[in-house]
């Protein structure tokens, strides 16, 4: 999709932060936008800031959560201008917390917005984009946490990145005869406040409630969602695989992959042994 200049752009959890960002980049590219965010009230003002900069927008109070809700998001964009040529599911919650300590709403609420947030996104959109004649492109938002796993107090969230990284690169290798590109977004840290993601949680997972986690301590290198949205846009252009933008993290993801490397390795050993050992065993 080399030209977005009068696409439709889709994109959930644009009211705040790295959303927002995601949507004022697309609104300077000249696209049409439908925004989703849980916060109506902030919803419409970024499509405001959209239309401001010369663009059709349109802003709807979504739940990712609710099929019913994304479902509707879809039927609107159709309605209003035909065709969508770029999802961004973006909407995303943080769960902060050990692992074993989460409760079970916890888990529920990480994984209905994190996961079937996507999945909702991805149910009601390819459908309608197999019968349009524009490009379709479907970015969804995984994470670092969905390549690699840290004692980072982040063990909920890391599982449901962990998730969307595997469908979605499941549903690439689907939908590629297709003709519709699907990417795997898994940016670093940010400048944004979604470790604080609990102040906006619905009654139906618990609501808002106070809670001490252990400091994250500082980000390595937090990139400014104004600085990573140019570079989500380009990877969804060239239909990238992986939508890498914070590449300083490199080293992240190849000390993980060098320990499973040896595991295999060890993996490799103990069978060449215990083959070794029944060997010796036969011939007594």
């Amino acid at each position: 999709m080399d030209q977005l200049a009068g696409r439709v752009a889709v994109i959930t959890g644009a009211g705040r932060g790295v959303g927002r960002a995601l949507a004022l980049e697309c609104a300077r590219e000249g696209m049409r936008l439908a925004l989703a965010d849980l916060d109506g009230e902030r919803i419409e003002q970024v499509a405001g800031e959209a239309r401001a900069l010369g663009v059709e927008a349109f802003a709807m109070a979504v739940d990712v959560s609710e099929r019913d809700e994304v479902e509707a998001l879809a039927e609107r964009s159709y309605a209003e201008y035909g065709e969508a040529n770029l999802l961004l599911n973006h909407a995303g919650v943080s769960v902060r917390g050990p692992t074993v300590d989460a409760s079970e709403v916890d888990w529920e609420w990480t994984f209905a917005v994190n996961l079937r947030g996507v999945l909702n996104g991805i149910r009601a959109f390819v459908p309608r984009m197999r019968g349009q004649d524009g490009p379709a492109q479907i970015v969804n938002t995984a994470s670092l946490s969905g390549l690699v796993a840290r004692a980072n107090e982040h063990g909920v969230y890391t599982a449901s990145k962990h998730a969307v990284v595997g469908m979605t690169n499941v549903l690439r290798d689907e939908l590629e005869p297709e003709g519709i590109g699907v990417s795997c977004w898994c940016p670093g840290g940010m400048a944004t406040n979604q470790t604080n993601s609990n102040e906006y949680r619905p009654e139906k997972f618990g609501g808002y409630y106070e809670f001490a986690a252990p400091s994250l301590g500082k980000l390595p290198n937090p990139m400014q969602p104004e600085d990573v949205a140019p570079r989500v846009l380009a990877g969804a252009r060239e239909n990238r695989r992986y939508i890498i933008t914070h590449p300083h993290r490199l080293s992240d993801v190849t000390d993980y992959y060098d320990r499973m490397f040896a595991d295999y390795e060890a993996g490799a050993r103990i069978a060449e042994e215990l083959a070794s050992a029944g060997e010796k065993g036969l011939s007594r």
